[in-house]
């Protein structure tokens, strides 16, 4: 058993899973985003899908209609849709059709929220693990499944992560060994709670004026949806429907994991351990970069590549950098899609 205790709070290192993840895969980034405040200025479609999806999944855990939440995010933000539309599409609309199509498809198979203090979702905790490094951090939620209870973990991937991606995931762990030191629940585990974060595929109009029944991967609201735009009878387009019905188990999964004390033990000694080498680094000096394969879906790559190629650096930043704090919502985000 790790000890976490609530310590002698006096200059607080405030860590937070992303914060560790990030220190973990490369200092440099760790740098320019929690002691620089660097953010791109355009975010990556991912992104801004994971905080709409984010916040679908709170309306519904807690019971609300999440397409009136949907409606909400959208009218809020009219404007950055459609000048952001060309690049990444029609966000809000995909989100719509897939949130409906989850709930279509696990509507046999819903999950039993478990509240705390009249919430079902984003229960924030706070917990000391030394005595100058505190932990902040929000459970997406706690459900009841094949009656069993898991710490739920809603993630929205292009494609679904494999066993090696979530073995190597440890904020489930984390949160679950923090949820039991506050008394709030005992977890039998964690339910990996998969989405595909793509944009459904809409059948194409041939010139003969009918649609091309082509292998598609898409949803089947989203076929019926096409098919009445353009005038025709979904009833002569049956199989095309009933195909993507069957394949909608390719847009959602769901994976549960049982808690394992010992694995946890192990990964809460590494998370303080890499807490406390993040309090102790001198962030005013110079610190190393890792290069290697994570640096393709880096959003600081532009600026290590300008920097190591003798590019000019500051013309990088001034292009496509802004110093901003990040909302715990686009933390959240970021979050969901490791």
């Amino acid at each position: 058993m790790v000890k976490i205790g609530a310590g002698n709070m006096k200059q607080v290192f405030k860590a937070s899973q992303s914060k560790i993840n990030t220190g973990r895969k490369c200092l440099q980034a760790y740098k320019y985003k929690y002691v620089n405040k660097l953010r791109r200025i355009a975010k990556a479609r991912p992104l801004q899908f994971g905080g709409i999806m984010h916040d679908l999944f709170e309306a519904h855990a807690e019971g609300k209609d999440p397409f009136k939440k949907l409606e909400e995010i959208g009218s809020h933000n009219r404007r950055l849709f459609r000048e952001e539309r060309e690049m990444y599409g029609n966000i809000v609309v995909d989100a719509k059709y897939i949130m409906a199509g989850y709930l279509d498809y696990y509507k046999s198979d819903p999950i039993q929220y478990q509240a705390r203090q009249g919430k079902r979702s984003e229960h924030e905790f706070k917990i000391g693990i030394a005595d100058d490094i505190e932990v902040t951090g929000k459970v997406d939620g706690v459900g009841k499944a094949k009656k069993m209870l898991w710490l739920i973990e809603h993630k929205n991937h292009k494609s679904f992560p494999n066993g090696d991606h979530r073995w190597r995931n440890v904020q489930s762990s984390i949160y679950i060994r923090f949820v039991e030191e506050l008394g709030w629940w005992q977890l039998d585990g964690t339910l990996w709670d998969y989405i595909r974060s793509k944009p459904p595929t809409r059948p194409q109009l041939l010139k003969n004026g009918k649609l091309s029944e082509r292998e598609l991967d898409s949803l089947p609201q989203v076929v019926i949806d096409t098919i009445k735009e353009h005038g025709l009878d979904p009833k002569k387009y049956k199989g095309l429907i009933d195909t993507q019905r069957q394949r909608m188990s390719t847009w959602y999964e769901r994976v549960y994991t049982p808690n394992k004390k010992e694995v946890v033990d192990s990964i809460v000694r590494d998370f303080i351990l890499s807490a406390k080498i993040l309090r102790d680094t001198n962030f005013e000096k110079r610190v190393p970069r890792s290069i290697g394969k994570h640096c393709d879906w880096c959003e600081f790559e532009p600026l290590c590549r300008a920097a190591l190629t003798g590019a000019d650096e500051d013309y990088v930043m001034e292009r496509e950098y802004e110093v901003k704090e990040r909302t715990e919502r686009e933390e959240e985000a970021e979050r969901e899609r490791e």
